[in-house]
């Protein structure tokens, strides 16, 4: 009898070879088991093992779908903050591309994390903005980003809090108000993707996200922090090696000689 794991091979193999197009489901689970002459139950794991290595990825009733390829990386970020006549951009890979799906605003409680970066107390809230994006020619999302603005600010600046900004958007809109230029500094981790990120992302829980938490500054006050995520297979960090002082060349002892 076939274990589970065999059984994923077998369809792995059919997905590489293109017994089946991508865009379109599968078949069932009924119709995988008679294929692959196995019970239901190891069919089952087998579509779930894939899910979860990110070959496939669920629609819940729909079916489950073959995930598109891509280059690895799809875009890389670096250690820059570009502008063109959209306004300020940070992944020059992905400077085209263009919001897919209805962005959102909403006045409700960010994640205690945030809130600490804004410097404001847990339970308060802010004006979140959610937007995802993708290439021109994309059906889903590649970059969800959400944005979290004090609501101090957004009474002052009522356009952060709008379905339309204005040109260029928020950040124009905060230069503008302050007439003083942002700062930003950004961090970047990994994390399993929630449900929301797989769903929108097309992605099995089995992987990761890459999440850049960004903290935008007017001087010394924080003005917004955004977290953008994406996933982990498509994008890239790219940045310069420097040297530290205690790196230098020549060394402090060959000097001495």
């Amino acid at each position: 009898m076939s274990g589970y794991k065999e059984v994923a091979a077998r369809i792995r193999r059919d997905v590489e070879a293109g017994v089946w197009p991508t865009g379109r489901p599968i078949p069932g689970i009924d119709r995988l088991k008679d294929r692959y002459e196995v019970a239901r139950q190891t069919a089952n794991r087998a579509v779930q093992h894939l899910v979860a290595e990110g070959l496939l990825y669920s629609e819940g009733r729909r079916g489950t779908f073959i995930r598109p390829s891509a280059p690895a990386p799809l875009a890389a970020r670096d250690q820059h903050v570009y502008r063109d006549a959209s306004g300020y951009f940070f992944t020059p890979g992905a400077q085209d591309w263009r919001g897919i799906g209805t962005p959102t605003q909403k006045a409700d409680v960010p994640p205690a994390d945030v809130a600490a970066l804004l410097g404001i107390a847990k339970g308060e809230h802010v004006m979140i903005r959610d937007r995802a994006v993708g290439p021109p020619d994309a059906s889903h999302p590649l970059q969800l980003a959400t944005s979290y603005l004090p609501m101090p600010l957004v009474g002052q600046l009522p356009a952060l809090g709008a379905a339309d900004t204005g040109p260029r958007g928020i950040y124009d809109r905060i230069e503008e108000h302050f007439d003083a230029p942002l700062s930003w500094e950004e961090t970047v981790g990994a994390r399993p993707a929630d449900d929301r990120e797989q769903q929108q992302l097309k992605i099995g829980a089995g992987l990761p996200v890459l999440v850049v938490t960004r903290v935008a500054r007017v001087g010394e006050e924080v003005v917004e922090v955004n977290r953008t995520r994406m996933s982990a297979d498509r994008f890239s960090v790219t940045y310069p090696v420097l040297r530290d002082d205690t790196a230098r060349r020549p060394r402090a002892a060959e000097r001495s000689e």
